[in-house]
């Protein structure tokens, strides 16, 4: 075997991690969806949830620790977050679909029982402030690229604040529309609109922990910057979800 080759096999990666994500996350979690709200099934559907939860959560922290630490990484990260994004709208643009052809086939939108006021304002403010956590991961990214591990630290945290404020708010929208008797299972609309902003409360989780993980190993300087790029493109797509989110459930 020529030296090229053997250089070449020594650089697979294997790992364990993305298919926990991806049975955790498109798997169990919407087996315990079904579980609760098509069967009525509370204790199946609890334990659905916990092992979904458990797998998404443990394997994406340990995909994130495969690259936290190491410096010279081959600057994979960037292109796994794009395949990553990529299967994302994909999945995404499905569920859409779906939605799609339920509004665009009822005689009348939204449906009876459907609240006058289900919170728009309030999601166009939250959404708003959401889109500055995009400026500051990219400052974050500029403070890292100069050796400033204490300014990156500042504004990832900065930025992980603005989206627990958005999570705050997304929650207590959801608690006002159940304090009017509009829960997910009213009507189509209700199903669309928990589901929607779910969905995106499930990816601002993820973001977190991704965010969050990068701290202590900036002040040790094992940052790689292939990881701080691709965390700001998730950052910045998950941003571009909550708008796409605000225009179809709240202004369609």
């Amino acid at each position: 075997m020529s030296e090229e080759i053997k250089h070449y096999t020594a650089h697979w990666h294997t790992s364990p991690n993305p298919l926990l994500v991806g049975f955790g996350a498109g798997l169990f979690l919407p087996l315990a969806f079904m579980a609760q709200f098509n069967y009525q099934m509370d204790t199946a559907a609890l334990v659905l949830l916990a092992i979904g939860a458990g797998m998404t959560i443990m394997g994406g922290l340990g995909w994130a620790a495969e690259t936290i630490g190491v410096i010279d990484d081959e600057n994979w990260s960037p292109s796994a977050m794009f395949m990553f994004i990529g299967t994302e709208i994909m999945t995404i643009g499905g569920v859409l679909a779906g939605y799609w052809v339920a509004r665009l086939g009822a005689t009348s939108w939204p449906p009876e029982g459907t609240p006058a006021d289900v919170g728009a304002t309030g999601a166009l403010y939250a959404t708003l402030l959401l889109f500055v956590s995009s400026f500051t991961i990219g400052i974050a990214r500029k403070k890292e690229m100069n050796g400033d591990a204490s300014g990156f630290a500042t504004f990832v945290l900065i930025s992980v604040a603005i989206w627990v404020v958005f999570m705050y708010m997304t929650i207590a929208g959801w608690s006002e529309l159940a304090a009017q008797g509009f829960t997910i299972g009213v009507n189509a609309y209700a199903t669309s609109l928990y589901g929607f902003t779910g969905i995106h409360f499930a990816h601002l989780v993820m973001g977190i922990l991704v965010m969050l993980t990068c701290v202590p190993s900036a002040f040790k300087g094992k940052l790689s910057f292939s990881y701080t790029r691709s965390m700001s493109m998730y950052v910045h797509f998950v941003n571009v979800l909550g708008f796409w989110v605000l225009l179809q459930v709240y202004y369609w």
